[in-house]
């Protein structure tokens, strides 16, 4: 991170050089010179450049963390389908009721759903899949513990309270709300 902050100011000073540059030859020079209309869109260009490059930086320095934000909401993702695929086949060793598998179809269904709204995350909405991310895996940690009698009966709305949090927040992250309503 700190390599990219380096970075945009070296380049940063860079066009800013550039400004100097071309004003420094444009102070030089007569309002009536030919060369002065030249001149003049030189530094215009600079600074065309300059303020071009400084509303791209934002994005530059939150794609490692919309990266990351990315990541863990997919690796919560696997993993949960992962919990989803064992508690179907629990259920078709015999270890716990059959009647089990419609939930663990259910969440592979609503694996996808997640996948699906949490696709594209917007610039700056990125941290909101962390936290879907979170409540996901929490939920892959509780409906195990839910099926298998370790935790009471009323602990089930947790998972419930955790998958509409996740979808609430994956939808957040990449504005699908927005989208839906400009439509």
């Amino acid at each position: 991170m700190a390599e990219l902050h380096a970075e945009v100011a070296q380049e940063v000073t860079g066009l800013q050089a550039e400004i100097t540059a071309a004003l420094q030859g444009l102070e030089s020079m007569d309002e009536d010179d030919p060369q002065y209309a030249a001149a003049f869109a030189r530094l215009v260009q600079a600074g065309t450049a300059l303020l071009e490059y400084e509303a791209q930086v934002p994005d530059r320095l939150e794609q490692p963390h919309l990266e990351v934000s990315t990541k863990s909401f997919t690796v919560a993702l696997w993993a949960h389908t992962a919990c989803a695929v064992l508690l179907g086949v629990a259920a078709g060793v015999g270890w716990i009721n059959g009647g089990w598998t419609l939930l663990a179809l259910a969440q592979l269904i609503g694996t996808s759903v997640l996948y699906t709204a949490g696709n594209k995350p917007m610039p700056g909405k990125h941290r909101q899949l962390r936290h879907a991310a979170a409540a996901l895996g929490i939920a892959s940690v509780a409906v195990p513990l839910l099926t298998f009698g370790v935790l009471a009966w009323w602990v089930w709305l947790l998972p419930l309270v955790c998958w509409a949090a996740g979808y609430g927040l994956a939808s957040e992250a990449s504005g699908a709300d927005a989208r839906k309503a400009k439509a």
